[in-house]
């Protein structure tokens, strides 16, 4: 495992833990989710999580709330952490899709 795999894991999982805990304490969705990854962010601080782990709370609120919008910080934030958490940087198919990717945009 690559030292650089787990200090970015270390630090998404911080800012996705900041933004969801600098919500609203109205917004109960938020609040759950947080409950629920609260004891995943404490074990990937403390260094007891290692890429890849799928991450089992995708749209866990449900694909209609606004918490998945388009451009919402919330959103970007939790795909920042999951790519992270899953360690897609080293799969095929996020190999074959950035590669497909710049060849697309070379055109």
């Amino acid at each position: 495992m690559i030292v650089s795999e787990i200090g970015k894991l270390k630090d998404t999982a911080r800012v996705f833990r900041a933004l969801l805990g600098g919500r609203d304490w109205a917004d109960t969705d938020v609040q759950l989710l947080l409950r629920w990854l609260t004891p995943l962010f404490d074990e990937i601080e403390a260094g007891n999580v290692q890429p890849p782990q799928r991450y089992r709370y995708r749209q866990a609120l449900g694909k209609d709330n606004p918490f998945y919008a388009p451009g919402s910080p919330l959103a970007e934030a939790e795909a920042q952490f999951i790519s992270a958490l899953e360690d897609w940087e080293s799969q095929e198919w996020y190999q074959a899709t950035i590669k497909q990717t710049k060849g697309n945009n070379a055109e």
